[in-house]
Parts: structure tokens; sequence; C-alpha cells
């Protein structure tokens, strides 16, 4: 672009082509924060008191701690539609067509 500044060069430019990247990079780390269980059991297991309880976690102890795997698994349902959810809002925002990505910012 004749004439742009950086700024117009980043917004016009570079950002459409990282699009996709972007979405895609937003899924993984919104759909892996969900199930986000390893590190708080093994630091804190929940605690102090339940300051650091996540639904993972809460599934974990209902499931197995406790023995009611009915909640664990209503737990995991709820886990999986939100994790499905915010997936599909991810991939909606960033429109319908892949394709479009590699002719993003060529005009």
């Amino acid at each position: 672009m004749d004439g742009a500044g950086r700024v117009r060069q980043f917004f016009s430019i570079t950002l459409p082509q990282l699009k996709y990247t972007i979405i895609t990079s937003s899924t993984l780390m919104v759909v892996g924060s969900l199930t986000f269980f390893d590190l708080i059991f093994v630091l804190t297991e929940g605690g102090p008191g339940d300051a650091t309880r996540v639904l993972a976690l809460d599934m974990y102890k209902r499931g197995f701690q406790a023995s009611l795997m009915g909640p664990a698994s209503a737990i995991a349902v709820i886990l999986v539609l939100v994790g499905l959810a915010l997936a599909l809002l991810l991939r909606r925002l960033g429109g319908r067509d892949a394709a479009a990505s590699q002719l993003e910012g060529a005009s």
C-alpha cells in the first residue's frame, strides 16, 4: 500500500493475515483453561479452603474422593458443553471461509 503508515499497514495487512491464527490459538487456550486441573491439584489441592477450586478439580474430588460419580459426570458434561459452545462462538467470530485467510490483505 503506497503511502500507508505503519499503523495502517498493521491494521490493513498484518492483522487480517493473523486472524485465523489468533482464532485458533484463542480456541485452544479457552478450551484448555476449562480443564486446567493438574497444576492446581499438585500445588494446592484446591486450597486454602476452596480458593483455587475449578470445575475440573471439583469433578475429580466428587468422583474419586467422595465416590459421587453422578455429580462428577454432570460436571464433565457441563465442561464439554461449555467448551463446545466457546469453540463454536470463536469459530463464528472468525467467519466462515477458511480459504480466505490466504487472500486477506493481498489487495
